[in-house]
């Protein structure tokens, strides 16, 4: 879990009418009311200070309270389904993730994101890390994958759980370097990573946000990050890309979505005030903390990228018969 940052976990404040004058883009009759944000995870995580970061911005950008309820369960995927049976009308959205693509790969969604969802843009994105014992026999990803086509070879990758972006990274590792590996998923983060530094699994693509402090303090050894470019916290870690495997991006990338049907202008205005959110010098900061960087991109955009991704998954769920019992 990523640690708290000293922000707010409570609902956020009103704001007063005098930041009004902020939005003048506004649309006359939005938001009249406070807006209920949904978040599919526990307080405290990456999703939840996110979902509160952007919920007081647009508060201030916007002059009435977006509050975030925490509606946990089914990796996401509870407050989602509750957001396609909210009424249309812009005052209930949420801070989903890329989880809503994969999980349907995956079989898991109760619902049909591409017809019951409108997205709103994008929000911010954060890659994983590939981490090993600091006493390992590897010292590149070159070796690990050398290993991997030996005869006889039983390489294991620990995870916090079937199809999360930490497991499914592992699984595109297998698909893009044609070896394999064995899945051993965990209770949790911390039994997972616990079980690295034990020697009881030869390694794990983990999130920066636990596996950074670990890394710095000599428990943990990096290999590779899994997004497009290196990390500032990690400058000297190269990314999987650069290393061979042309365009592996995993990682947890966050979307604001709303139930389909929410009026255009509704969706303008909300597209607008994220847009100018993520270009505050205070946004790539905070982002920048939970070791992500703000990404730019509307309803389109957003859309496009949720598919590609679902097109991604499918493609791994095909080569690897991956199901959600395993």
């Amino acid at each position: 879990m990523i640690k708290r940052l000293g922000l707010a976990t409570a609902s956020v404040a009103f704001v007063c009418a005098g930041l009004l004058g902020k939005v003048a883009f506004a649309a006359d009759s939005y938001p009249e009311r406070a807006v209920t944000v949904y978040v599919g995870f526990a307080p405290g995580g990456a999703t939840d200070l996110l979902a509160r970061y952007y919920a007081d911005q647009l508060s201030q950008e916007l002059g009435k309270a977006f509050v975030v309820e925490n509606r946990a369960g089914a990796g996401g995927n509870l407050a989602i389904q509750l957001l396609t049976h909210a009424e249309p009308d812009g005052y209930t959205i949420a801070m989903g993730a890329n989880y809503i693509a994969s999980n349907a790969a995956l079989g898991r969604n109760q619902y049909d994101w591409e017809s019951e969802l409108d997205p709103i843009a994008l929000i911010a994105a954060t890659p994983n890390i590939l981490v090993l014992p600091p006493d390992t026999k590897f010292d590149s990803v070159e070796e690990i994958i050398q290993a991997g086509k030996e005869e006889d070879s039983f390489l294991t990758f620990g995870s916090a759980g079937v199809g999360s972006s930490i497991h499914l990274s592992g699984e595109l590792f297998k698909v893009m370097t044609g070896i394999d590996m064995t899945h051993v998923p965990y209770k949790g983060v911390t039994p997972a990573e616990l079980a690295l530094m034990g020697g009881e699994v030869d390694m794990m693509f983990g999130s920066p946000s636990n596996e950074v402090p670990l890394v710095e303090s000599g428990k943990l050894k990096a290999l590779a990050i899994t997004g497009l470019e290196r990390m500032a916290a990690l400058p000297d870690v190269p990314t999987l890309d650069e290393l061979g495997l042309t365009g592996f991006n995993v990682g947890a990338s966050y979307v604001l979505v709303a139930p389909a049907g929410v009026p255009q202008d509704v969706i303008d205005t909300l597209e607008r005030a994220v847009e100018n959110i993520n270009s505050q010098d205070k946004t790539i900061e905070f982002t920048n903390r939970l070791y992500a960087s703000p990404l730019r991109g509307g309803p389109n955009k957003a859309r496009d990228f949720l598919k590609q991704e679902n097109e991604k998954w499918v493609n791994v769920v095909k080569e690897t018969g991956l199901t959600i019992d395993e």
